[in-house]
């Protein structure tokens, strides 16, 4: 299994999906440009479902989700699953959604086994 670790990421293959954790708690633009060199290092260029475990974030800076919604920090990207743990969480991605489109189909989930069941269709 392909993999890389770091203070703040954990991404690694398996099964044909990618796996994203963070480990922050607070999400700004130079993460989200460090998160997705090293994804795209990490596929080389190749496109994958992707579960994104966010469950540890608590604030997404303006300039995070700016980024995460220009179209190239999608490249790669099939579709998204993004796991969460509360409503604040639901409510701010919804929010951060509405707003700045995803360039993925991407849903929500609190149950890791359900988004990778979802994941599975855009293998």
């Amino acid at each position: 299994m392909d993999k890389t670790k770091d203070e703040f990421f954990d991404i690694w293959i398996e099964d044909g999906i990618v796996f994203i954790a963070t480990n922050f708690e607070e999400y700004t633009a130079e993460m989200v440009e460090e998160g997705i060199k090293k994804r795209l290092e990490l596929t080389k260029d190749k496109s994958f479902p992707m579960l994104g475990d966010i469950r540890k974030i608590k604030n997404f800076t303006r300039e995070a989700r700016q980024r995460l919604a220009q179209k190239d920090a999608g490249y790669g990207t099939k579709a998204a699953a993004i796991l969460i743990n509360s409503r604040l969480q639901e409510a701010m991605y919804n929010f951060f959604n509405a707003i700045y489109k995803a360039p993925a189909p991407a849903k929500m989930f609190t149950d890791k086994e359900k988004a990778i069941e979802w994941l599975q269709q855009f293998k």
